[in-house]
């Protein structure tokens, strides 16, 4: 299995479980994880965890 190939599947995974979500943060959580799955599966370095904003209102 490639890189690219198991990034991909990893954001289909992280869309279902936005889809799934119970509530608005959950949701962003998950959609935030899928995006960056989606950064990786085309080659492009892995951000931060100081570079990442999350959205600290509690929809």
């Amino acid at each position: 299995m490639t890189d690219t190939h198991y990034f991909t599947g990893r954001a289909g995974q992280a869309r279902a479980a936005a889809m799934k979500a119970k509530g608005m943060p959950s949701f962003r959580a998950h959609m935030g994880m899928a995006q960056e799955y989606e950064r990786r599966a085309r080659g492009f370095a892995p951000r931060h965890a100081d570079q990442v904003v999350l959205d600290d209102t509690d929809d």
